[in-house]
């Protein structure tokens, strides 16, 4: 659990990003729960499409393959950049490579 804490060089980020001010701890709490939610989605579509990919590679099945990568692939898009977290005013994007295992 301890990838989803929000460390010092996030704070910063944050504190730099609203002329300085602290966030709150509203605030640090919304973009914490946005930050598990969104990778805990990310790692359960991933790890499923994972699994059902080597299926089908396993039972020979072509098809499947092409559809189950190409939807892998679309995730993979989506989150390229990072994800973005907003709470009045300040934002922060994180790298999933930096936060997800």
């Amino acid at each position: 659990m301890e990838k989803f804490m929000i460390n010092k060089k996030m704070l910063r980020k944050l504190s730099l990003m609203n002329n300085h001010r602290e966030p709150s701890v509203e605030i640090l709490d919304s973009l914490y729960a946005q930050m598990f939610l969104e990778v805990s989605i990310y790692r359960f579509q991933t790890s499923k499409l994972q699994k059902e990919i080597d299926h089908a590679l396993k039972n020979g099945n072509k098809e499947e393959f092409a559809k189950l990568a190409e939807k892998y692939n679309e995730i993979l898009f989506k989150y390229k950049d990072g994800i973005k977290f907003s709470k009045k005013g300040f934002e922060l994007t994180i790298d999933l490579e930096e936060y997800v295992l």
